[in-house]
């Protein structure tokens, strides 16, 4: 039985209904009225559609009831007129509750600025697609989900190589600073001065091992603090380094010259794992480390004469700096610097070492075994030369003496805790 023709209908039986039904001509089935044609035909005195007639019908529903099974691609988001202080966006045309909690999870996201058009409520994509994508800037549209968004070449540009490590982070200035005890500025002031009049403090600690105490002046650890600062947060700076296992090592590494793989134990033009440049070594640098083996040198033959000359440094120009930075926890175990050309190794040309910052408790010896090798602590500003016989000794770090940096030099390169080491050598 039709609509119209139910007891009690106010338009009775028969021929009654076609005459109703031709005023009724500007009408459409549901699945086909048009957004906003209802409200506007209640609004405008000159729709088409008699108010009588679409009051009677009593199957029909207002907008607000209509199904959400609609297509909402058949709606356009411009068919509906905004107010002052009103969204332009259509938040009707998408017909689910939960886009505008997606978008609060895209907020969520930093690479993600905009988003313009989102399709059908089936379509959307998942974070554990999007969490990987920080390069991208704005999403307009996101169609099927199997489909994930890609990198381009301008994306890949944008994004850094590496995390950054900053041996000289800024520090926040709400805090209070305090400044260090008196009796330890003191202190410092008078080792500072000590070292200065009391003349160079060389320790031979074995044939071709030499340890330069408080060789660096404060003005020059200061400077190489701020050189490896700006060198370290640039292209080819500081890194973790690891191998293809997944282990890490625990420091910061930069290198200068060439570029070192712990993994494959060579030297290349770039770091394979981001083909950056390591940058080249200061002239300042490669000054210091022949000054300090020549002092060597003139003080080996000054107090052993000539039948120990055997224990003289070779001279060398360096061409390779690996710089490391030990945190707190940093180590580095017993290993041999053996990866250097067969010709540089053979003449026993030497690796000079830097300390910086905290002291080291530094291990060598002839073989492996902890156990079996000495220690001696590195402090800010000695430097340690070995070579000759003593080339391939083993050698590391067994552990960081945590807030023994010198205070002053914290204070005045905003250097973060840990030690800075520079080591120079030959390919």
């Amino acid at each position: 039985m039709s609509r119209c023709n139910r007891p009690g209908n106010h338009y009775g039986a028969g021929n009654s209904v076609s005459k109703v039904d031709d005023t009724r001509s500007v009408w459409k089935p549901k699945a086909k009225i048009n957004d906003g044609s209802l409200d506007s035909a209640s609004d405008k005195s000159d729709s088409k559609i008699k108010h009588t007639d679409v009051d009677r019908r009593t199957d029909w529903k207002p907008k607000a009831e209509i199904d959400e099974s609609l297509d909402s691609a058949s709606f356009s988001q411009n068919d509906r007129s905004t107010g002052p202080g009103e969204s332009s966006f259509d938040e009707s045309a998408f017909g689910v509750d939960t886009f505008k909690q997606t978008l609060t999870e895209l907020d969520d996201y930093n690479g993600f600025k905009k988003v313009k058009q989102y399709g059908d409520k089936s379509q959307k994509p998942t974070l554990n697609e999007l969490d990987d994508y920080s390069g991208f800037k704005k999403v307009k549209q996101y169609g099927d989900k199997s489909l994930k968004p890609t990198l381009n070449a301008s994306d890949d540009d944008e994004r850094p190589k590496h995390h950054v490590f900053d041996i000289c982070p800024k520090k926040s200035s709400s805090g209070v600073k305090l400044k260090p005890p008196l009796h330890v500025t003191n202190r410092e002031k008078r080792n500072q001065i000590k070292q200065s009049t009391k003349g160079q403090n060389i320790e031979i600690l074995g044939p071709g091992i030499v340890l330069l105490k408080g060789y660096i002046s404060f003005d020059d650890q200061i400077s190489i603090v701020k050189t490896c600062r700006d060198l370290g947060i640039g292209e080819g700076g500081f890194y973790q380094p690891g191998y293809n296992s997944g282990t890490k090592l625990h420091l910061q590494m930069m290198c200068l010259g060439q570029n070192w793989d712990p993994d494959t134990h060579t030297y290349t033009k770039l770091r394979s794992s981001d083909n950056s440049k390591p940058p080249g070594i200061p002239e300042k640098f490669s000054d210091m480390v022949k000054k300090a083996i020549h002092d060597s040198n003139e003080f080996i033959r000054g107090n052993s004469g000539s039948l120990n000359e055997g224990k003289v440094v070779p001279s060398m120009s360096p061409d390779i700096c690996i710089v490391n930075f030990y945190t707190k926890t940093g180590r580095l175990g017993l290993h041999q610097d053996k990866d250097e050309s067969e010709k540089s190794l053979k003449k026993g040309l030497p690796v000079v070492s830097f300390s910086i910052g905290d002291s080291a408790e530094f291990l060598y010896g002839e073989t492996r075994a902890i156990d079996e090798a000495d220690k001696v602590t590195l402090e800010s500003g000695d430097v340690l030369i070995f070579g000759g016989k003593s080339r391939l000794i083993y050698h590391g770090v067994s552990s960081i003496l945590p807030d023994t940096a010198p205070t002053s030099l914290t204070e005045a390169s905003d250097m973060r805790p840990g030690r800075l080491n520079l080591t120079f050598r030959m390919y």
